[in-house]
């Protein structure tokens, strides 16, 4: 899977250990964060950058990584077309796919390991969309999101 990826100040250490991993596994990885600890980003710059690869299709999904995961989280939620979540866990990272078909992981480097990253990418993106859910379950998420798709279309003029 194509995956634009970023971190910044706060999460460089332990994203430089997914980015290997992420790699190891056979994922393309299209680094838009930092590149050195000499070069410091902050997490309202990484996030965009992510969020716009994956809307514009230069990438499949996007995982984004600060402190706590919820400022590249918040950022990247204001463009049109990406829902991103904080996972802490494999379960919560599956389900966000699962269910709400979050395009943007994120997570946050001062409430995860690095060996819990690792379980939370894999479980994030070896999951699909309503994977063991009912038809009828399907249905309703399917409805769900397209609701939240318009209201994106009411809100992001």
């Amino acid at each position: 899977m194509k995956l634009a990826f970023a971190s910044e100040v706060c999460s460089f250490d332990l994203m430089q250990q997914v980015k290997e991993h992420l790699i190891e596994m056979g994922h393309e990885v299209i680094d838009l964060g930092m590149k050195s600890k000499d070069e410091p980003h902050v997490f309202y710059n990484t996030a965009p950058r992510v969020a716009k690869a994956v809307v514009d299709g230069t990438a499949d999904r996007g995982i984004l990584a600060c402190g706590t995961g919820m400022g590249v989280c918040l950022c990247a939620n204001k463009f049109k077309g990406i829902y991103a979540g904080v996972a802490e866990s494999a379960t919560t990272a599956r389900l966000h796919y699962v269910i709400n078909r979050a395009n943007i992981l994120c997570l946050g480097a001062w409430v995860v390991g690095r060996l819990q990253a690792f379980d939370i990418v894999d479980a994030y993106l070896s999951s699909e969309i309503g994977a063991g859910m009912s038809e009828e379950r399907r249905r309703v998420q399917a409805e769900g999101f397209a609701k939240i798709q318009g209201y994106e279309n009411e809100n992001f003029k």
